[in-house]
């Protein structure tokens, strides 16, 4: 069985969605912020980030995006991407690593208090040029999902959705302001709350509700 280390409404969600679409087995095990600097938690998540999944055989995944990749080759009786090792998956592949590894540590830079920062001048300018970046790439999520649309892999419903909508609960000033913006992201985020399956773990992050997010 799994175990997902999770918080809500943190980067968990996405994971957290997924095993519940897969109607897989697993046990989430909820942690608050501090739990998450523990030392023993860095045993598991070697940079301290959520999410993790535990293993049957003991070990642990990270990032979330490899976690995503895992379980939808690991589960094919209930697919949540196209066949692994097709075109389509690559396709799939290329979308969820734009999203992982350029929307994701986006969405940290435009909150301030950068590490990166040595003044406050600095610190103003790098939030002003990552929110600029964030609107730019979400432009192009827009643009895929309202011409290949509803979904990001066109009529089918995949994980990519439920990344995406992840990535919509911080999205700036708020997820009403951020979604007005992006109409077509916006519908597709709504198809995902709306999914039945999902009621539950929506709930339990605070997040069923447009700007559940805080």
């Amino acid at each position: 069985m799994y175990k997902l280390y999770n918080v809500k409404a943190w980067g968990s969600v996405a994971p957290h969605l997924l095993l519940e679409e897969l109607d897989v087995p697993y046990t989430n095990v909820w942690m608050t912020a501090e739990q998450v600097k523990a030392p023993e938690f860095r045993a598991l998540s070697p940079l301290g980030y959520i999410p993790a999944l535990g293993l049957a055989d003991g070990r642990t995944l990270f990032e979330s995006a490899a976690i995503v990749t895992h379980l939808v080759i690991s589960h094919r009786t209930k697919p949540m991407s196209p066949q692994p090792g097709s075109d389509d998956f690559g396709e799939f592949q290329s979308w969820l690593d734009l999203m992982s590894t350029n929307l994701y540590p986006l969405s940290n830079f435009t909150l301030g208090g950068n590490a990166y920062a040595l003044t406050p001048e600095q610190d103003a300018h790098i939030v002003a040029s990552a929110n600029r970046r964030w609107d730019e790439l979400w432009g192009l999520i827009e643009t895929r999902l309202r011409e290949e649309g509803p979904w990001l892999m066109g009529e089918t419903y995949s994980a990519l959705d439920l990344y995406a909508f992840m990535l919509c609960l911080w999205g700036k000033p708020g997820e009403a302001a951020f979604l007005a913006r992006f109409p077509a992201v916006a519908r597709m985020a709504a198809a995902v709350r709306a999914r039945p399956r999902l009621k539950a773990a929506l709930e339990a992050h605070g997040i069923m509700q447009l700007g559940g997010y805080r």
